[in-house]
């Protein structure tokens, strides 16, 4: 067997050009830190959740229990956005509505002796608002109903409006 001789080669080091490289990593995170948007955070819902039933176990809902009366108050608006009158009724009563002009110390008192008779069901109030009517009108009915004790109001768009 013949041995071979290695011969002593020199070390030879990678030419690697590291100061471009970091000057291009730099500019590709100045980049996204400049153009970074970050997305706005969700708003807070007012939800209320329903008081917790004694005995720590969640009841069954009874389908034939009853139903909370639903009333509805009409509102229509004159030319100037300012409410004209109102009426409020109960939905599936056979009653006529009842006329509360424009006067919201009537509508307010309405709507506590509604609540008043339905107290032990509950009640849901269903706002029809004509399309002409200011916003500072619809905020007063909104707060009128919620300090008469209606806690379920729904302010919606007559049909028929503009």
């Amino acid at each position: 067997m013949s041995r071979r001789h290695r011969g002593h080669a020199e070390h030879i080091d990678p030419d690697l050009p590291i100061t471009p490289m970091l000057d291009m990593s730099f500019q590709l995170l100045a980049f996204f830190i400049m153009t970074f948007k970050p997305s706005p955070t969700e708003g807070q819902l007012a939800m209320q959740l329903p008081p917790p039933e004694q005995g720590g176990g969640a009841a069954m809902p009874d389908p034939f229990g009853d139903k909370p009366a639903k009333f509805i108050v009409r509102v229509v608006a004159n030319n100037n956005g300012q409410i004209a009158r109102m009426s409020i009724k109960e939905e599936g009563a056979a009653a006529p509505p009842i006329d509360l002009g424009a006067d919201l110390n009537r509508y307010m008192n309405a709507l506590k002796e509604s609540l008043q008779r339905n107290k032990d069901k509950g009640a849901k109030l269903t706002l029809e608002l004509d399309g002409r009517l200011l916003h500072e009108y619809v905020v007063a009915l909104m707060d009128h109903a919620l300090r008469a004790g209606f806690s379920d109001i729904s302010p919606i768009l007559a049909s028929g409006s503009d």
